[in-house]
C-alpha cells in the first residue's frame, strides 16, 4: 500500500490538477515530463508540497508504517516461547 501511495501519488496529483485546470503545467511536452518523473518518490513529496497535500501523504506514510509495526509486534509476541519452552502460534484455554 506504501509502495503504491508514493509511486502513483505525483501521477494522480498531476493529473487531478491537470482535469481541474489548475494551470498546473498547461500541455505538451512539459506535461509529460512531469508525469513520467511523477512514480519517482522525491518528486512525489515535491508535487504533495506543491499540491497543499503534503501532510496528507505524510499521515498516509506514518499511519502505514505503524500499521506495519504493530501487525510485526503481535506477530512476533504470538511466536514467543512458552513458559515450557515449546512455541506455538495459538494459545488454547
Amino acid at each position: 500500500m506504501l509502495l503504491g501511495v508514493w509511486l502513483t501519488g505525483g501521477v494522480f496529483m498531476t493529473l487531478a490538477a491537470v482535469v481541474s485546470g489548475s494551470g498546473f503545467l498547461g500541455s505538451g511536452v512539459g506535461l509529460l515530463i512531469v508525469i513520467i518523473l511523477s512514480v519517482i518518490p522525491v518528486v512525489t513529496y515535491i508535487l504533495a508540497a506543491l499540491d497543499g497535500s503534503l501532510f496528507a501523504l505524510l499521515e498516509v506514510t506514518l499511519g502505514a508504517l505503524l500499521v506495519c509495526g504493530v501487525r510485526a509486534s503481535c506477530v512476533l509476541l504470538r511466536s514467543a516461547p512458552d513458559k515450557d519452552g515449546s512455541r506455538s502460534l495459538s494459545k488454547v484455554a
